[in-house]
């Protein structure tokens, strides 16, 4: 899948916002409308997804204060689970075009909400 890497610094500090320092998942004092799920199977999880992210447009993926990424949207949505290393990664991602923000926890755990910024 093609990625335009980004400059992660300030991509990092903007995620930082919309994440909980409380526990593993989104900011709710940051975030409203927080849908969460247990991934148990994929395509329980694919469809779960498809319904919460618009597939047009791009969305930016932030792993860390050094890696952050631009990928379309329809494609995150048929790849995510090959974009996460369960165990291992965290990551914030935020649709382009909408206020949606989804945040990946590496014990295999989704959440999804509309940011306030």
């Amino acid at each position: 899948m093609q990625a335009r890497w980004l400059s992660a610094e300030h991509a990092y500090k903007y995620a930082l916002s919309f994440s909980s320092t409380k526990r593993y998942g989104l900011n709710e004092e940051t975030v409203s409308a927080i849908d969460r799920i247990v991934i148990e199977s994929y395509s329980v999880a694919d469809q779960w997804l498809k319904n919460r992210i618009d597939s047009e447009d791009t969305i930016q993926i932030v792993y860390s204060d050094t890696e952050a990424c631009v990928v379309e949207s329809e494609k995150f949505l048929q790849n995510w689970k090959d974009l996460f290393v369960p165990s291992r990664d965290d990551a914030v991602v935020f649709h382009n075009l909408e206020r949606t923000v989804l945040f990946y926890c590496h014990e295999e755990e989704l959440e999804v909400g509309q940011r306030s910024q």
